[in-house]
């Protein structure tokens, strides 16, 4: 009886340890997202961890206004906390983020050409080809509208090197 105990123990034993193993291995075949799909560093206050100053991504595009958010529609994406000033506008960045996260992740366009990350000012704004862009004066705003297409080239040549720079 013994011997049929033990065998039966170690036959448990290998199933259990065949168990584990193939389960521990579907957690290496699960992709990982990175943390920020945009391959982008996303502006935030390091001490709320507030994107935009709280202000609501989507409302840039459906009122073309830089409209508060409100904790209570809050969505947390890349690690950081994005309000919406309606449950409607949060469903539609829960949706598509991509769609409404600042280019460049909120930094500022002038000053990511001249190789440095600037937190852009999120009252200061416009959309180009359906993306939202930042600015820290209204100076550098008029500028990009007078030439959008080569302020982003430009900001995208030095984007790499700025992430670089960038802690996280």
């Amino acid at each position: 009886m013994s011997i049929q105990t033990n065998q039966t123990s170690r036959r448990q034993d290998w199933v259990s340890f065949l168990a584990r193993a193939i389960v521990l291995s579907l957690f290496f075949l699960i992709p990982c997202q990175p943390v920020n799909a945009l391959d982008e560093r996303i502006v935030f206050d390091p001490y709320t961890g507030l994107s935009l100053g709280g202000y609501d991504p989507v409302a840039y595009f459906v009122s073309g206004a830089a409209v508060p958010g409100l904790p209570e529609h809050e969505v947390v994406y890349g690690d950081t906390y994005w309000h919406f000033a309606t449950e409607g506008n949060a469903a539609a960045f829960r949706a598509a983020p991509a769609a409404y996260i600042p280019g460049f992740g909120g930094y500022t366009l002038s000053a990511v050409a001249r190789g440095v990350a600037q937190p852009g000012n999120p009252a200061l704004f416009a959309i180009h080809r359906n993306r939202l862009y930042l600015f820290a004066s209204e100076d550098e705003r008029q500028a990009f509208l007078a030439n959008p297409d080569a302020m982003i080239a430009e900001a995208a040549a030095h984007w790499p090197e700025v992430l670089k720079l960038l802690a996280y």
